[in-house]
């Protein structure tokens, strides 16, 4: 079984999307059909195989998404991608990622903005659509919690959840996303999406996430492999809730495969246009049965995590990922 399906089936719930009228819909149909049997390609054979389908899925798609309508179109039977929509449906997130075999991830996707949501945008853009693709630089970023990025410079991860607020009548979008990384780690990413003067998306463009006397433009989070580590977001409390984790071994400082769990919660508040930390905080009577369902799918050749697939899944951890084998999305509620 394939880790990214898994995890993909676990966000379906949360697609959220209701009956718009959608233009076209005989074409989406067909544009959905062709790419439900291209996509699976993208995760077989050798890395050269899944990169030669990954481009003919990824012109395909890039063709179904710019025809008008396809905004406000489902595409909800491509399970093996992620499929997000923000709170205010300014934006939405496709992305998915690549086994390679080595045990390491390639991500791809694609963030579609509505102009006519976008408050940088002049009034003559209302109505239109722009289609930006997301190119997976993260082995080429140095220092990436500190980096302002682009579109075309992603830190890569596969999403599954995007949390919105505002600072003095500016929007972030906060993503929360998972990274297969390698055999011996995996990470959970916090990012943020937010538009320059221009309109243009950028990825970290503060540093908004202040813990003591450090800041910076992103959170990356890295652990052992297979570990299901909690990173998730509390809407009641419109806070970020994730685990404390530290070496299981003394003596193991900064070696990321040696990390686990404490049973120690840390969260982030939006407080004053930052997430601001907050420390050792109980956050028991807000787990729920949900929080332990996962399932390691069989058959995958690197550990996965529990990110991915139409709508937001991983409240918790690790896409359901894998038994050290590539990653399959299971349906679950969130």
């Amino acid at each position: 079984m394939n880790r990214r399906f898994l995890f993909l089936l676990l966000l379906l719930p949360f697609a959220g999307f209701g009956k718009p009228v959608v233009t076209n819909e005989k074409q989406f149909i067909t544009f959905e059909d062709s790419l439900k049997k291209v996509g699976p390609t993208m995760f077989m054979g050798t890395d050269q195989d899944k990169i030669a389908a990954n481009k003919k899925f990824t012109d395909l798609f890039r063709k179904a998404l710019s025809i008008e309508g396809a905004f406000d179109y489902p595409f909800d039977s491509l399970k093996f991608l992620a499929n997000l929509s923000s709170p205010d449906k300014a934006i939405r997130i496709f992305n998915w990622d690549i086994p390679r075999n080595d045990g390491s991830y390639v991500y791809y996707g694609f963030l579609v903005v509505d102009e006519s949501k976008n408050a940088t945008k002049k009034k003559t853009d209302k109505n239109k659509i722009t289609i930006y693709d997301l190119t997976d630089k993260s082995d080429e970023i140095k220092n990436p919690e500190l980096s302002i990025l682009s579109p075309d410079k992603w830190y890569g991860a596969l999403y599954y959840k995007i949390i919105l607020t505002n600072d003095k009548d500016k929007k972030y979008y906060t993503l929360l996303g998972w990274d297969g990384n390698t055999n011996q780690t995996w990470k959970k990413i916090i990012d943020v999406i937010s538009f320059g003067k221009d309109g243009k998306p950028i990825f970290g463009e503060k540093r908004l996430f202040v813990r003591g006397k450090r800041s910076s433009n992103r959170v990356i989070f890295e652990f052992r492999a297979e570990l299901v580590m909690a990173l998730r977001y509390e809407d009641d409390k419109k806070r970020i809730v994730f685990d404390h984790l530290a070496p299981e071994v003394g003596g193991a400082e900064g070696m990321y495969q040696f990390y686990s769990q404490t049973f120690v919660y840390d969260c982030f508040n939006w407080k004053k246009g930052k997430w601001m930390i907050e420390e050792d905080i109980d956050a028991r009577n807000n787990k729920t049965k949900k929080d332990n369902e996962y399932i390691n799918p069989q058959g995958d050749q690197n550990p996965g995590g529990n990110t991915a697939g139409n709508g937001n899944k991983d409240p918790n951890g690790p896409p359901p990922g894998a038994k050290k084998k590539h990653h399959l999305f299971k349906r679950r509620n969130h």
